[in-house]
């Protein structure tokens, strides 16, 4: 009887936390409550230097895991920095912190969604509570068809519930916020140059075409713009290939691999396969798939 009172418990908490992510998705901090987790708000590369000291960061040795540190907006010195390795090194020492937490949000979700997969597997019905859940994932994951039936729509789920490695992210970022020092970057916390349709809630592009009428996000912090990229992926119909070749990484038990998923990405830019083989180039030359195995600190 506790473990049942425990497991109802747990539910209703996870269904407070999703309606409370939906309601605040520009927020600085993330819902997911593992480890400490500290909102860094200078602006200096050398304060960041600091904190990274204190908390024993660096890229080559990540051993003890990634520190949870979340950046409000990108430190405005960034690119003064001389030198490109250096500036390259700062950016994804930066990021990647922050891709790994938005990716653990993702993980409680699609585990909750794995767990009502095993129920309905075992011929067990989901109760109020998990039904509440899954209605809240297909609404937030934009699954706007009608499936036929609880199972139907949990397989959908499964294919947009997942998360994006870091070596992917971090070229996407890299790529489209030059290595974060574009205006778009540093004026509105962009970094996958991503638009709204919203008049004055963006930063009109210099060479927007005459009548055109988007303009480039805003983003009240750096975590939210890495939030919205992976929604963004998770979603859009324009990705659908992306999900499928994860989706048939995860039915081989094969790991996710940022340069073949790469080839799923050919529709986010008007340059097409150019876009993604010079992705597939990023990840290369810069050695990103050293942080596909990154996880987060489980200790300050």
């Amino acid at each position: 009887m506790t473990n049942i009172m425990s497991n109802k418990f747990i539910q209703l908490l996870f269904l407070m936390l999703c309606t409370l992510l939906a309601s605040c998705s520009d927020s600085a901090a993330p819902i997911y409550q593992g480890p400490y987790i500290k909102v860094l708000n200078t602006t200096a590369v050398e304060d960041l230097d600091a904190e990274f000291h204190r908390y024993r960061y660096q890229l080559d040795n990540l051993e003890n895991g990634v520190p949870p540190l979340i950046l409000e907006s990108l430190p405005k010195d960034l690119p003064l920095l001389s030198s490109n390795r250096e500036k390259k090194q700062y950016f994804c020492k930066l990021i990647l912190p922050m891709i790994l937490l938005a990716n653990e949000e993702i993980k409680k979700e699609r585990a909750q969604v794995e767990e009502f997969k095993r129920l309905l597997d075992q011929g067990e019905s989901l109760d109020k509570y998990q039904l509440q859940i899954l209605a809240y994932l297909k609404k937030r994951y934009e699954v706007n068809s009608k499936p036929g039936s609880l199972s139907a729509l949990i397989d959908i789920l499964l294919r947009r519930v997942d998360i994006i490695p870091p070596d992917l992210a971090l070229a996407q970022a890299a790529n489209e916020s030059a290595w974060g020092t574009s205006r778009f970057s540093q004026s509105a916390n962009n970094l996958f140059g991503e638009w709204t349709f919203i008049p004055g809630t963006g930063i009109i592009p210099e060479d927007r075409p005459e009548g055109a009428t988007y303009e480039v996000r805003r983003f009240k912090t750096i975590y939210a713009s890495i939030r919205s990229y992976l929604r963004n992926l998770n979603t859009h119909a324009a990705y659908r290939e992306l999900r499928q070749l994860r989706a048939e990484a995860r039915g081989e038990s094969i790991p996710l691999d940022g340069i073949k998923l790469a080839e799923g990405l050919f529709r986010y830019s008007i340059r097409g396969e150019e876009y993604v083989k010079n992705l597939q180039s990023l990840i290369r030359q810069n050695r990103l798939t050293r942080f596909s195995g990154a996880s987060l600190r489980l200790r300050s």
